[in-house]
């Protein structure tokens, strides 16, 4: 995870554990004030940004190249995604998350491949000859996808060998050959 990745997530949680604690406000007037708040500081968020993307594609020689590195950057994707203003589609983002685990998991032998996007749902394949610890590798894609693609309701992994847990032994190999 780069630097990037890491303080977007710090921020995302930081900002989710305060939405909890606004909806858990005993006093509804607060509650409603916070919220109104937050609201209004996204919409003039949203307004910047827009215009910002306006201004850098209006230039007489637009730099298309500045906007797509605002978009791959981690932080200032993660702002365009949050005000619906990304310049990428759902599918090239999830490509590009992708292309990212790929390297990581390609080096070490597997392989993941995109199988669809339905609605909100994607499904991939994880192809490899050995076994992988299940939770952590299914956790590590699904952050990623989440993180890209943030519409995603849910991510169905196929094909994630987890390893036997420790000391078990298949029947099979207890009575040998009389099955």
């Amino acid at each position: 995870m780069t630097n990037g990745e890491i303080r977007s997530q710090e921020w995302l949680d930081r900002i989710e554990e305060l939405v909890r604690r606004v909806q858990a406000l005993g006093d509804p007037n607060a509650r409603a004030a916070a919220v109104d708040l937050l609201q209004a500081v996204l919409a003039f968020h949203a307004a910047g940004l827009e215009r910002f993307i306006e201004i850098a594609a209006a230039c007489d020689a637009p730099d298309k190249s500045t906007i797509e590195r605002a978009a791959q950057d981690d932080l200032t994707s993660s702002m365009l995604l949050l005000h619906g203003l990304h310049p990428d589609d759902l599918h090239t983002r999830i490509t590009r998350a992708l292309e990212k685990l790929q390297e990581v998991f390609g080096s070490l032998g597997a392989r993941l491949s995109l199988l669809a996007v339905e609605e909100a749902v994607v499904r991939l394949r994880f192809d490899s000859a050995r076994p992988w610890a299940g939770a952590p590798v299914r956790t590590t894609i699904e952050n990623a996808i989440f993180q890209a693609a943030p519409e995603i309701s849910s991510v169905i992994l196929e094909g994630l060998k987890e390893p036997a847990p420790p000391g078990f032994v298949p029947v099979s190999d207890l009575i040998g050959s009389r099955i």
